[in-house]
């Protein structure tokens, strides 16, 4: 089936084009301002709607193998469509961890015959994410990987992060850094605050995320290679990413949505659907990050997706485990911004299409509607549609998500994958 999109707000940062016009859509394809329509296709006003690159999601959790009782790649893809979401990039903390070249080989592939989204996959920094033994990220690379990380753990040794740094200078990987010094945090369950304080409960101080960023950088400027720093939650960390961008250094950092719309105060009932690492920030940082999101030194906006099960999160706010979902709400968290008047519609795709095909360095193939190369993946926006994120709204398995039962305004309507009509909101 073909579909065009008549009289439709084109919004593509990569070529800097916002415009009204036709969009066709079909197989393999999509054409703006097409010459010649097929007779096979349904024609559909876009009066209010805007049409744009498939999203790229930078951090996603889709726990398969090991944990699917929480999500598979199956249901995180159905997720991930119902936000827009086109392309992802798994983490590796998965039951075996992805350290090995044959499990990033069958992942991608699997994923990407059978259900219909592109997947990215970030191979372990160091064998079962112990932080000490380097893997092979030759091998990885060569099976498909496109970084390597320990997300859910920072790599502390400063020696085995050199050492990671130098092999994704070799190989042109990037690193993705969850940036925590665990020797501060110990695990604790929330932002070290007056909330914490005021709850009797054990806090992160903020220092322990930027102490890892800024040590990072410095490893950076020896070893030249593309590092990325995952979720970044605080204003400290933020600054020294825009410092070292102003050096002109291949650092690159995201925000999730959680820390952009929510503060620790969220916290204060002990829902543990706000317990996610790093632990949700006081205010001063949630508003550094979206001075972030306004002057550009933020580069993308990623969910950091981590599905639990119920019977999980059940257990109380400090047993709980750490995370939340995020794929079905995060570009109408981003459009948040928008309506308030912060950042443009154009910046606020940019931070999901060409703002991280950019940190991948897969510009050529993701992220804009134009180009020969491209994919031919795009989402349909109603930027007015006022909807409630309530457990039944979610397609994935788990509902785990820190905004339950929040009301938005814009909502994806449609999803293309490959010009393919993938999901379609009723």
């Amino acid at each position: 089936m073909n579909y065009l999109y008549e009289n439709i707000r084109v919004i593509n940062p990569a070529t800097q084009l916002d415009e009204v016009m036709n969009v066709l859509i079909g197989p393999g394809t999509v054409a703006l301002n097409p010459q010649e329509v097929p007779e096979a296709t349904q024609r559909i006003s876009g009066e209010n709607k805007w049409c744009l690159p498939g999203l790229i999601d930078l951090q996603v959790h889709f726990r398969q193998p090991g944990f699917e009782y929480k999500e598979t790649l199956a249901s995180g893809a159905q997720a991930a469509l119902a936000g827009g979401v086109t392309s992802v990039v798994v983490m590796p903390n998965t039951k075996p961890t992805l350290d090995d070249p044959d499990l990033v080989a069958q992942q991608t592939a699997w994923m990407n015959s059978e259900e219909g989204i592109e997947l990215f996959v970030a191979a372990a920094a160091t064998y079962s994410l112990a932080g000490k033994e380097n893997t092979n990220a030759g091998a990885l690379k060569e099976a498909g990987a496109i970084a390597i990380t320990d997300d859910g753990l920072p790599v502390m040794d400063d020696d085995v992060m050199r050492q990671s740094l130098e092999d994704c200078r070799a190989h042109d990987l990037l690193f993705m850094q969850h940036a925590e010094d665990i020797e501060m945090t110990q695990h604790a369950p929330m932002n070290l605050s007056e909330t914490s304080q005021a709850l009797g409960v054990r806090g992160q101080a903020a220092e322990a995320e930027a102490r890892i960023v800024e040590r990072d950088i410095e490893l950076v400027k020896t070893t030249g290679a593309r590092y990325h720093v995952l979720h970044t939650s605080t204003e400290r960390s933020l600054n020294a990413v825009r410092e070292a961008k102003r050096q002109g250094l291949p650092v690159s950092c995201e925000v999730s949505p959680h820390h952009i719309l929510l503060n620790d105060t969220a916290c204060a009932n002990g829902d543990p659907n706000t317990k996610m690492n790093p632990p949700l920030r006081d205010e001063k940082d949630r508003l550094a990050l979206i001075k972030g999101l306004a002057d550009g030194t933020v580069d993308a906006v990623a969910t950091d997706h981590a599905p639990h099960s119920e019977e999980e999160k059940a257990q109380g706010f400090e047993r709980a485990p750490f995370g939340v979902i995020g794929l079905e709400t995060a570009f109408a968290a981003v459009l948040h911004f928008v309506h308030n008047g912060t950042i443009s519609p154009s910046r606020a795709v940019e931070l999901m299409t060409s703002g991280p095909a950019r940190v991948l360095k897969r510009e050529n193939h993701l992220g804009s509607l134009v180009g020969e190369q491209q994919a031919a993946h795009a989402c349909i926006v109603d930027p007015e549609l006022d909807w409630c994120a309530s457990r039944d709204t979610f397609q994935g398995k788990s509902k785990n998500s820190a905004f339950l039962d929040r009301n938005f305004k814009g909502k994806v309507v449609q999803t293309y994958v490959n010009g393919i009509l993938k999901y379609q909101h009723n």
